[in-house]
């Protein structure tokens, strides 16, 4: 039997696909950009093409592929992603089972990511937590009792959907705002924006703003930058404090590109989590994740290689 697993990475933006060992080691690796708006027909061509690059005749043990949700991991039906034309109701699963002749696992991305933290990276101390990602979007997947939760068709852990008070600040959108309207990357980045119109004696002002340039400037010492950075950390302080509460983890384990500032803004992070916790609910660990980008392709590998945490595993 092979030691190595096809694993798919589908993005928005890019598709990677590699061969992962037991270990979580990528061993080979294809990338190519995401014909997102060709529709799901060429999409799932251009998965099958870069498989067949990788494999060139290497027997697998098995396939997976990670895509972001909603998905029912059940069924391997994605109801609709927003950064792909065409994913209505698309039964991935049963179109790339044909066109690699394999039979193929499928899993949200956030899920994946959860599960490669659980087996081979930050999370392999803990029974319980939370992975949270977060980037231009916030998504994550939680490890209960050492197995991801899934809930209904799979599809449990949108933390970015979590609402909270609608007067609260949002940078986007009709609805009301969400976690993820007020922490990911864009919504600092609009915060910075209309801060550094006000203040010329910041290095943001008059330039081009996003989340990595804020947590650049406030590492050299820009006044407004550490400020945005400290309401930041607050933010997420507090939607940590939310999830601690409904779930109860020993951690929570951030990816995502913000990941690359964990530690401008774990202080303050942890700070805030404590201050908001109910007595008992202490003793919470944060934690960079230990995979960076690579997380969901070698989670989706390892759903191969411990089949008790794929769906309905």
């Amino acid at each position: 039997m092979s030691d190595l697993a096809l694993a798919i990475d589908l993005g928005g933006t890019q598709i990677r696909v590699g061969l992962v060992d037991a270990l979580g080691q990528i061993v080979a690796q294809r990338a190519t950009a995401t014909r997102a708006m060709a529709g799901p027909a060429v999409v799932v061509d251009q998965i099958a093409d870069l498989c067949a690059q990788v494999v060139d005749g290497t027997q697998v043990k098995g396939a997976a592929i990670c895509a972001p949700g909603p998905l029912d991991t059940i069924t391997g039906r994605v109801f609709g992603v927003q950064t792909l034309k065409g994913f209505e109701d698309f039964p991935l699963r049963d179109a790339l089972s044909q066109s690699l002749s394999l039979s193929v696992q499928v899993e949200n991305d956030g899920i994946a990511g959860a599960v490669a933290e659980l087996c081979y990276g930050a999370g392999r101390s803990y029974r319980d937590f939370v992975y949270i990602t977060i980037s231009t979007g916030i998504g994550g997947g939680i490890i209960a009792d050492g197995r991801p939760l899934r809930g209904r068709r799979g599809m449990a852990g949108h933390l970015g959907h979590m609402f909270f008070h609608r007067d609260w600040p949002r940078y986007a959108g009709a609805h009301m705002p969400c976690f993820e309207d007020w922490g990911a990357g864009p919504a600092l980045a609009h915060r910075a924006m209309a801060k550094a119109q006000l203040n010329p004696t910041s290095t943001l002002h008059g330039r081009p703003i996003d989340a990595r340039a804020v947590y650049d400037a406030a590492a050299q010492g820009d006044t407004l930058a550490q400020t945005l950075v400290h309401d930041e950390a607050t933010l997420l302080g507090i939607g940590c404090a939310t999830l601690t509460h409904i779930l109860s983890p020993q951690a929570i384990i951030f990816g995502g590109g913000m990941s690359q500032a964990f530690d401008q803004l774990a202080p303050v992070m942890h700070a805030t989590l404590t201050t908001h916790l109910k007595p008992g609910f202490d003793g919470v660990a944060l934690h960079r994740a230990q995979l960076g980008t690579t997380s969901s392709l070698i989670g989706a590998a390892a759903l191969v290689f411990h089949p008790h945490l794929a769906a309905g595993g």
